[in-house]
């Protein structure tokens, strides 16, 4: 939920005072001691002032492309003073686009590019950040989801990229940057409800209710439900089923006590989609057919693209995905004094999805086989955080200040497939083999496989244990100079348990203790404007993606393995220059960084001993520009443009892979959304997605190609309580690609949609 922020005197100042990361023991004496002095007893005439506290309630990010804080204390300046690239994708955009899910956000998300599971490697939202994998950096209202899973909107107040190594802000991991999903939150004093129903092509429907109430005069409730039967549009059928529930109460205690709980309930089912199959060698060895790539780097392979797009490769009768994600959080905030807070907040976290899905991949003679990909994670969080957070002065230096402590610890579950049908050598049930362009590819199996799940390892899970300390400062010199710094401190340990052959127990545990920092200076020649450097620090260790367990065993696996349960986490460093300024009357932000993340100690295989070794490099380096706000009171705009020089080094090895891209991620891409508001009925909008050539292996052999999106919407106001909005998604039903799995099969995104969705709030 998003968090409130106490009484303007605090929060709402421009240039808040704050103590630095020295003074922080000082900070939290002399607030301690002021606090007893102020609440001495009535008979020595001394009273506690009243103290009225303030939410913001996410209106802001309701009605705006652009938001002035971020919802953690953590970031302890203004958007605009905070030396760090931070995007913000707020509720109104989510809503204006027409997104259903976060993976619908993520695609239109300048600078992020996307990767796909398969089996051991999970499926689900899978981010990549400046370079680096941010599948285990996503986080719900500020706690890690450690289990890969796909999360639905409905719920979203407004999605927050915090981009460059995050060690200080986020613990391990956090490479290129984290995400962080803000849930719609109870709003005191306001009564509402919101009602909507969408209908489209693709026999796409939907409905969706937001309301809120007030429990007498000091607590406020808001309730979420939606439900979705569709098809997914240009996918010959595939079924895109949701339902989903979500509570928030809010509750004053006392004028400066705050009590609030959320919970959270979604559940999809479907049928899982690879899209289409590579070109690769057996299929040039079979045919000779050089249109889609020859396999060179000058060259690479690409989808099939002679393949119809409107085709489900896999089986209706076969394959399913169902997925369940919930989570509770009850928060407790308290202002001990208009300039010192806490924030308390203990949350549980869940998720669980198995699916069974065909692979399309060529194979020898370029026959298409459908083999069976599969799997079942059952993962759940609990989490404890307290935030201090104030202002104050040390002689002429202002600080906005920060420290806490945060605990999780994640247990995962991964199972095994049992079943019947054809296998393969592995014993894998698998589906016939046939001609990719056999008009019969779609006939039902022969046998009906009914799956059976069994937890791997006899039901032993991988647990995750973290424990953190941290503490951050912006120190305000004058009105030009402030500098921000942070530092933190996690303990972290994975335990991944498991049987010997002989059924004896044979765990794997790594154990590491974590330092990372972050330092940015921040220069200001106007009030409206800053130019800043910055610098910052993550470590990402051995087994830090759970998730991923049971998945891949090679040199860059995250996962906790015989080969790399003994090596130290690998680093990474991070700089970056930029500027910030809030333009036309401050309702619009414009922003540009250079920035530069290296990784020297990467784990890379010997290629003469076959060890896993911290000895390899890689570096992603670039340019990003950004704008979100109003031009004027009718025209809106949303959108960036990303340059990404993303490099492997070293890559171990016989060092083939030295000086190739780094996959998955495109070296450039553009997103663009705006809106105008033609009369004060009808308002028009549409965004352009860019997305330049990604390579899908480290050997730089199999890519897809650049593309374009366009997106059109429109609106019209029926009265002060109805509008009607019509959306077009992929305008000219272009043939696009999300991802891929190391260059064996092509994610095929949405063909052309049309949706009209007519909303009423009483």
């Amino acid at each position: 939920m998003t968090p409130f922020h106490p009484s303007p005197s605090s929060r709402e100042t421009a240039t808040p005072p704050m103590p630095t990361l020295g003074l922080l023991p000082v900070v939290m004496i002399s607030a301690a001691v002021g606090g007893a002095a102020t609440a001495q007893t009535a008979g020595e005439g001394i009273v506690l002032d009243t103290i009225q506290v303030v939410g913001q309630g996410g209106i802001q990010a309701a009605d705006s492309y652009a938001v002035d804080r971020a919802s953690s204390p953590k970031l302890t300046a203004p958007l605009l003073d905070t030396p760090r690239s931070v995007h913000v994708v707020t509720q109104r955009q989510i809503e204006e686009r027409g997104a259903s899910s976060v993976y619908d956000v993520l695609r239109t998300t300048p600078g992020v590019t996307l990767g796909t599971g398969e089996g051991g490697n999970p499926m689900g939202d899978r981010p990549f950040i400046r370079g680096y994998e941010a599948s285990t950096d996503l986080m719900v209202d500020g706690v890690r989801s450690l289990g890969r899973t796909s999360y639905e909107a409905f719920n979203i107040e407004q999605m927050e990229l915090v981009k460059g190594p995050g060690g200080a802000y986020s613990g391990r991991g956090g490479t290129g940057g984290s995400l962080n999903m803000v849930s719609k939150s109870a709003r005191l004093g306001e009564e509402f409800t919101d009602l909507s129903a969408t209908i489209g092509t693709d026999s796409q429907y939907r409905l969706q209710m937001d309301t809120n109430f007030q429990l007498g005069n000091r607590a406020a409730a808001r309730i979420n439900l939606f439900g979705q039967d569709a098809e997914v549009p240009g996918r010959g059928g595939i079924e895109d089923d949701k339902t989903g529930a979500a509570l928030s109460i809010v509750g004053d205690i006392t004028e400066a006590t705050r009590l609030s709980f959320g919970a959270y309930h979604s559940k999809s089912k479907g049928n899982p989609d690879f899209g289409l199959p590579m070109a690769n060698q057996a299929w040039l060895d079979a045919t000779g057919d050089t249109r889609f790539g020859t396999g060179t780097t000058s060259d690479p392979f690409e989808p099939l693209g002679l393949l119809d797009h409107d085709k489900f490769y896999g089986s209706f009768d076969r394959d399913f995905r169902e997925v369940t994600n919930q989570n509770a959080i009850l928060k407790l905030e308290h202002e001990f004094a208009p300039n010192f807070r806490m924030n308390s907040q203990l949350s549980y976290i869940g998720s669980d999805q198995e699916y069974i899905v065909s692979r399309p991949t060529i194979i020898e003679g370029g026959l298409l086989d459908r083999g069976l990909r599969s799997g079942k994670k059952d993962n759940t969080t609990v989490a404890f955080s307290t935030n201090f957070s104030g202002e104050t002065t040390t002689g002429s230096v202002e600080h906005a200040y920060a420290f806490g402590v945060e605990y999780s610890r994640d247990k995962l579950r991964s199972a095994n497939l049992i079943g019947t049908g054809p296998e393969d050598s592995r014993g894998v049930p698998q589906g016939p083999t046939i001609e990719p362009s056999d008009p019969f590819t779609f006939s039902p199996y022969d046998e009906v496989l009914y799956p059976d799940f069994s937890w791997d390892e006899y039901g032993l899970p991988t647990i995750t244990r973290s424990k953190s300390l941290y503490a951050f400062d912006t120190l305000k010199f004058n009105d030009q100079w402030q500098l921000n710094l942070g530092a933190r401190y996690e303990m972290f340990d994975v335990q991944q348990q498991a049987l010997d052959s002989d059924g004896n127990r044979a765990d794997r545990r790594r154990k590491d203790n974590i330092w990372s920092y972050q330092a940015g200076l921040v220069y200001k020649p106007a009030p409206n404007g800053t130019i800043y450097a910055s610098f910052g620090t993550s470590a990402s260790p051995s087994g830090q993606c759970a998730s991923l367990a049971g998945g891949s065993e090679g040199a860059g696996a995250c996962t906790l393995t015989d080969g790399n349960v003994n090596l130290e986490p690998e680093k990474t460093r991070a700089y970056e220059l930029g500027t910030k300024w809030d333009l036309m009357n401050n309702q619009l932000s414009v922003t540009a960084a250079l920035f530069r993340t290296e990784k020297t100690n990467a784990r890379v295989q010997n290629a003469i001993t076959g060890e896993v070794e911290l000895t390899g490099k890689n570096r992603a380096q670039g340019l990003e520009l950004g704008v979100a706000g109003q031009v004027n009171d009718r025209w809106g705009i949303y959108g960036g443009y990303t340059y990404t020089d993303a490099e492997i080094i070293d890559g171990g090895g016989d060092g083939s892979t030295n000086g190739n891209d780094m996959h998955y991620i495109a070296k450039h891409s553009l997103a663009l959304w705006t809106t105008y508001e033609v009369t004060e009925q009808w308002t028009v909008g549409g965004g352009a997605t860019y997305t330049g050539k990604r390579f899908m292996n480290a050997a730089n052999t199999s890519a897809l190609p650049s593309q374009w999106r366009v997106d059109a919407m429109a609106a019209y106001k029926i009265s002060d309580r109805a509008n009607v909005q019509v959306n077009i998604n992929n305008l000219f039903d272009e043939d696009l690609y999300d991802a891929s799995h190391v260059g064996l099969f092509a994610n095929v995104q949405a063909g052309r949609s049309v949706t009209a969705k007519l909303n009423y709030r009483f």
